[in-house]
């Protein structure tokens, strides 16, 4: 069956399964046997943030920069899905565990407590396998913390909750989750298994999880979505089903560590001067503190991998600049949910700062930016007449016409040389993109060239999104933009043909994105084969 249809097929049921999980009664069939106690409880391996910890004490519960307080905290009025997802994921709990003391743990138990009360039968987000497999990351994780030491009523309502949301997610995980959620499902299924003593459970977990690996990391140990973001994830996840099988003293599989090993590197490859990921295919609100602990958990000291060939990002950096490009296809369906038409699109870091950038993704709000944020004009490449350079679907996904794409890497005289093309707008234009990037050996220029060739006369446009904080001046020659960054210096970036400045924005972990600029090229293709011209070269540094 095509995958296409095969997606189509899943959403049906899942959509009929939904129906289902609404009905009054279905609460009735998560009940069943349930331990005592648990047999084993895992350690949450990331640091809380106490600021924030002492935030929720107050009762003041903010994610992606929405603050609301816990009056009827369950159902809050006017917040997006993302919030909510947040709020019933529960992983704010470690941040109550920074903070510490008696007054932290009284409020987590009666927190968990007042969800049970209020959130015992099936609802979306609550009750949607992510979320819930979240939550049940979380509680287990924090069991010794926070509830071990409560009432024995409590102790056995927590285990009680724990029990059925296992079972609903056995049932439901399949239908609702892909990519690098469904090893996060998997991620709290198997902490489950471990923590109420289930080994045939934790077995047929295990050889789940093996297959979710093996089809989704690469071989070069990127991620089959081609998104920094749901690498990371899946990372993360990797690295906590090893700690709690180790906590357990079970057997760690051999499969399991191989795929960390080879994701390690190619996380760090993906990362920018200041330690965040590269904004392509929904990546860049990852916490960077959450970053750097993933990756010097999964490799201490390690180093970037050499090449991606079947990630197919390219990676230049010398000196003090770091450059990351798109140099390939977007991902094949069911890879696709959430791909963005970046091809070719390319990002600068100097330093610890970001100068030209993506646009990055919403971080709450999706539905309302998801078209803006996937476009090809939100990505520093080309975008021939206002069109994208692979078809965006509605539903998240790409459509039939997807740019094909191939990338040439070659080192002369010490400068690394970068060659790229992608056929997007082959139709209906009959135009290729090619674009040549060349860093020199000490990072002080980095030269570009950008050719759309095909029949004459058709409109285009170089975009160069620029970071927030970078201040962008046109220059009296018409042909040159200075850059001056709070720290990386001031950078110049000349052209062969006219540029302008027009408005951007920019996604970060706020409400709205940030306004910001980008540089205009205009063009109009014709015979001549020399194509755009531009350098970005640094002019100074700041002290």
């Amino acid at each position: 069956m095509p995958a296409r249809l095969r997606i189509w097929a899943r959403d049906i049921v899942r959509r009929a399964a939904h129906g289902l999980f609404a009905l009054p009664g279905y609460r009735l069939s998560l009940i069943g046997r349930t331990p005592v106690s648990l047999v084993a409880t895992p350690v949450d391996l990331w640091a809380g943030d106490a600021g924030r910890g002492g935030a929720l004490l107050s009762g003041l519960f903010e994610f992606f920069g929405i603050a609301r307080t816990s009056d009827d905290l369950w159902t809050p009025i006017e917040v997006p899905e993302e919030w909510l997802a947040e709020l019933h994921g529960f992983s704010w709990l470690r941040d109550l565990r920074a903070l510490g003391g008696d007054e932290a743990r009284r409020e987590a138990r009666r927190l968990v407590s007042d969800w049970i009360d209020t959130t015992p039968a099936w609802s979306l987000p609550a009750w949607r396998s992510d979320v819930l497999a979240a939550r049940l990351t979380a509680w287990l994780s924090h069991y010794e913390t926070f509830f071990a030491s409560g009432e024995d009523e409590f102790r056995r309502r927590v285990v009680t909750s724990m029990v059925r949301q296992t079972r609903h997610l056995d049932r439901a995980m399949r239908l609702e989750t892909e990519g690098a959620a469904r090893i996060t499902a998997l991620k709290a299924r198997t902490l489950a298994s471990l923590c109420v003593g289930a080994d045939a459970s934790l077995d047929g977990t295990l050889r789940r999880l093996d297959r979710e690996v093996e089809g989704q990391v690469l071989a070069d140990g990127g991620h089959a979505s081609r998104s920094p973001h749901q690498l990371f994830t899946a990372l993360r996840d990797l690295l906590e089903i090893r700690a709690a099988l180790a906590g357990a003293q079970q057997e760690v599989p051999d499969s399991l560590q191989a795929a960390i090993d080879r994701m390690a590197p190619m996380l760090r490859y993906l990362r920018h001067g200041d330690g965040g990921l590269g904004r392509f295919n929904g990546a860049g609100l990852e916490a960077l503190a959450m970053v750097e602990m993933v990756a010097e958990l999964a490799s201490p000291g390690g180093k970037p991998a050499g090449r991606a060939p079947a990630m197919g990002f390219e990676r230049l950096s010398a000196g003090a600049l770091t450059v990351l490009v798109d140099g390939m296809a977007p991902p094949p369906p069911p890879w696709d949910l959430g791909a963005h038409a970046g091809t070719l699109s390319f990002e600068v870091s100097a330093g610890h700062e970001r100068l030209i950038v993506n646009c990055g993704t919403a971080p709450a709000n999706g539905r309302r930016w998801r078209n803006a944020e996937r476009a090809t004009a939100a990505h520093s490449t080309a975008v021939v007449g206002d069109r994208n350079s692979s078809e965006l679907l509605d539903d998240g996904r790409l459509g039939g016409r997807r740019a094909t794409a191939a990338a040439e890497r070659q080192v002369r005289n010490g400068k690394i040389l970068l060659s790229l093309r992608h056929e997007g707008y082959r139709r209906p234009d009959d135009i290729i993109h090619r674009r040549r990037l060349l860093l020199a050996d000490d990072g002080s220029e980095l030269r570009g060239e950008d050719l759309l060739s095909g029949p004459a006369g058709i409109a285009f446009v170089l975009r160069f999104h620029l970071h927030p904080a970078v201040a962008a001046t046109m220059l009296q020659n018409g042909r040159a933009v200075l850059l001056k960054t709070p720290m990386a210096g001031v950078w110049r970036l000349d052209c062969d043909a006219p540029v302008d400045l027009a408005e951007s924005i920019y996604f970060e972990l706020a409400p709205e994105p940030r306004r910001t600029q980008q540089i205009v090229i205009g063009g109009t293709t014709g015979t001549d084969s020399r194509g755009i011209g531009w350098s970005l070269r640094r002019e100074s540094r700041r002290d």
